[in-house]
């Protein structure tokens, strides 16, 4: 990880990438993070453990969590009603479940590429062809994913493949946000976070590669509804505009963990045709897109977010 010798001035509420450079581990022992260096602990125990206990574990915390944790078993019974219609009501619950159990299993995924030198984990990267003919044009990149279960964990493994950097939502917790963006550094050319466009954009311009995920609910402003699994949901323009700026070729890649936990495959494919001078068309073609793979494991999707929170004017919330 690079860090500045010299620590530049932060400005207030400055929308910089640079945490690594303004903070140090050392900024963080009042006594008001100590719960948060508990917590880091943890990820560190949950790092090493072996593969085949980390997957017994997930499914037993499964079980238990979507007992217990009646607000995350809501929403994600609501996603999947909305989204698979076609499927019975044992079937949409047996798919619940599955996703309670992928997303533990990630977080234990997690842990091991924040946490450990360099993951041993089997990975199959197909489609590297068409990113290697994007960048010999010498315009930027941009990786279009969403939030697929591994995405940590196979950002560590393929970064010896080609180098990226990746936007960031910035976590609220000054410790937790330096920690997870200094461990996400280790194996990334540099972290952007989401409000800095200027950084984004500078880097587009230069030629680079920025993995980007526009797959969440970030409220009306800047969004427009089009469809996704047949539900209007409030989709962000913004991949067309970062394209259109800063001269990019978008390219979808998405992720998926193997049936036996052990392994990973990512796919980079041929570049879709964005900007298209439509932002309403351009989304539809990225929901599109992203709906075609997440039906191929649908159980690997983060279904625990609330993908449908904003409505369009005068509809009630789904998640009543």
């Amino acid at each position: 990880m690079r860090q500045a010798r010299n620590r530049p001035i932060k400005r207030k509420n400055q929308k910089d990438s640079r945490v690594t450079e303004y903070y140090r581990f050392r900024d963080f022992w009042a006594p008001a993070f100590w719960p948060t260096w508990l917590g880091i602990a943890g990820l560190y125990l949950m790092a090493w453990l072996p593969v085949g206990l980390r997957l017994v574990i997930s499914r037993a915390l499964a079980a238990l969590l979507y007992r217990l944790v009646a607000s995350r078993r809501k929403v994600a019974h609501t996603n999947i009603r909305l989204c698979f219609p076609e499927l019975d009501a044992p079937a949409q619950q047996r798919l619940v479940r599955e996703v309670f159990y992928a997303n533990i299993l990630n977080f234990f995924e997690t842990a091991q590429a924040w946490c450990r030198p360099k993951p041993r984990m089997a990975l199959q990267l197909d489609g590297l062809e068409h990113l290697d003919q994007a960048r010999a044009t010498g315009r930027g990149v941009i990786l279009l994913g969403g939030h697929f279960g591994p995405l940590d964990i196979a950002g560590s493994l393929f970064i010896e493949h080609f180098e990226y950097s990746l936007v960031y939502r910035k976590d609220d917790n000054p410790l937790f946000n330096y920690f997870m963006t200094r461990a996400r550094e280790r194996y990334s050319t540099g972290t952007i976070a989401r409000k800095d466009m200027k950084g984004l954009l500078r880097t587009l311009k230069g030629g680079g590669t920025v993995w980007y995920a526009p797959d969440q609910d970030y409220g009306p402003k800047a969004s427009v509804f089009v469809p996704f699994f047949g539900v209007p949901t409030a989709t962000i323009t913004m991949t067309s505009k970062l394209a259109q700026a800063g001269n990019a070729l978008v390219l979808p890649i998405s992720a998926y963990r193997r049936a036996d936990g052990r392994g990973f495959v990512v796919t980079i494919e041929a570049p879709l045709a964005i900007p298209s001078g439509d932002e309403v068309a351009d989304a539809r073609t990225i929901n599109a897109w992203l709906e075609r793979r997440i039906r191929e494991h649908p159980e690997q999707y983060l279904w625990l977010h609330k993908r449908f929170k904003t409505r369009p004017e005068g509809e009630p919330s789904v998640y009543q």
